[in-house]
């Protein structure tokens, strides 16, 4: 019986996985604590179509140095598209996700269901998150 309870709790063990720790970054003073202190990815928003689009952010032209950053380190970077998007916003959105997508992200974090049936439309394995 105890030779059973040690085998069922190193086959736990060895399945259960450590949950990912997620930092929000603001600017880069954020991404670089968050780093430091052991985030495993961040999540941020840029100058658009985010939740916090008057708190501090980043900027479409910050992307690829920040995920080089990011990546150099092991941590995963994802922007947030946590708004609504309007219908006559769409195409200004398909390039701001094109931008987002080839700028190396690891995943967006999106609120409308419409973002969603775009990115899988641009880029079918892209990871999305829900916000």
């Amino acid at each position: 019986m105890k030779a059973n309870s040690i085998q069922l709790s190193q086959t736990i063990a060895k399945t259960i996985q450590r949950p990912q720790i997620l930092a929000p970054a603001g600017d880069w003073e954020c991404a670089k604590a968050a780093v430091e202190n052991g985030a495993d990815a961040i999540y941020f928003g840029l100058e658009e179509y985010n939740a916090r689009m008057r708190s501090q952010n980043f900027t479409q032209a910050d992307l690829p140095k920040l995920m080089e950053f990011l990546h150099r380190r092991g941590v995963k970077g994802y922007v947030t598209v946590n708004t609504l998007i309007f219908t006559n916003e769409l195409p200004e959105v398909e390039k701001y996700i094109k931008k987002i997508i080839a700028s190396g992200v690891d995943a967006a974090i999106v609120q409308d269901v419409g973002i969603c049936r775009l990115i899988r439309h641009l880029s079918p394995d892209f990871p999305i998150h829900a916000s």
